[in-house]
């Protein structure tokens, strides 16, 4: 973003991304102390989010048996509920567990691969975001299935930013933008200029969405090409020479409706607009 006199900019590396916070409308000294404080709770989100951390959550899940339980984190329940949640909206396209399916149609280096007949079906019958029990008064979550892989990949980094919002928001600070990694933004206040925060869609000639109390989130081929996977037919989506956005009133939300817009029709995407007015498509090739 164009930096502006009096905003004030920290950043940090987490979740394999980095994320800054830009603040407005505080003295200095304040905003950095508040923003290192949103910015270290990365580091224990990331504990508990992340599927590469030993004895993270994720991890923990993913080493179950059918049947078994594990106890996890307030956050860890709360990122499982809202993609839950999120799955149901749009009627499959978004799945936390399609890790099965990744592994079995794209190569280490995310080129496509061609599994076997045998090594499909075995994916196909790990997967299903409805093979995770949660219990909210417990703080604990079971596996209805073996070889579950849960990757929170498409929903965590706007979670996280949700997460951090809250603390800036709780400590005074009312106007400030955060980034993840130029992916997702969120926004919140009237901007350093009174009419909004500006965020980019990271493309030639595309046009600023001003942000206020909303996100803004990206989703697309050009960095890792064929890697998107459809959960509804379990196989990759054709690469798209366009990117799909999400505006939401939340980053997690943003974040996780920009990757189901890559894998549902135009259709679906209207429906889903039309229904909640609060979140917005914004897709050129339709």
């Amino acid at each position: 973003m164009i930096m502006h006199e009096g905003i004030h900019r920290i950043g940090s590396h987490a979740m394999a991304t980095e994320f800054q916070i830009y603040v407005a409308g505080s003295n200095e000294a304040k905003a950095m102390a508040v923003a290192s404080a949103a910015l270290r709770d990365l580091e224990s989100l990331e504990s508990e989010l992340s599927r590469f951390k030993r004895n993270s959550d994720i991890s923990r899940l993913n080493h179950l048996q059918k049947g078994e339980s594990t106890p996890i984190g307030i956050a860890t329940l709360d990122c499982i509920q809202l993609a839950q949640d999120i799955h149901t909206a749009t009627e499959g396209a978004f799945d936390i567990t399609i890790g099965p399916l990744i592994a079995v149609l794209t190569n280490p280096d995310h080129s496509p691969r061609d599994p076997s007949e045998e090594e499909l079906s075995k994916a196909i019958d790990a997967v299903g975001i409805n093979k995770i029990k949660l219990d909210h008064e417990s703080l604990t979550a079971t596996v209805l299935s073996d070889d579950i892989w849960i990757d929170l990949g498409g929903i965590g980094k706007g979670y996280a930013l949700d997460q951090m919002a809250l603390i800036l928001k709780e400590s005074g600070i009312n106007n400030a933008m955060l980034d993840a990694g130029g992916s997702t933004l969120l926004a919140f206040g009237d901007g350093p200029d009174g009419n909004g925060w500006v965020g980019g869609l990271g493309e030639p000639n595309s046009p600023e969405i001003i942000l206020k109390n909303n996100s803004l989130s990206g989703s697309g081929f050009s960095e890792r090409g064929e890697h998107i996977i459809d959960p509804r037919k379990h196989c990759r989506v054709p690469m798209k020479k366009c990117n799909a956005w999400a505006l939401a009133p939340y980053a997690a939300l943003a974040d996780a409706l920009s990757t189901a817009f890559l894998v549902m029709t135009p259709k679906e995407i209207q429906n889903i607009c039309a229904k909640h007015e609060e979140i917005e498509a914004i897709l050129p090739s339709i």
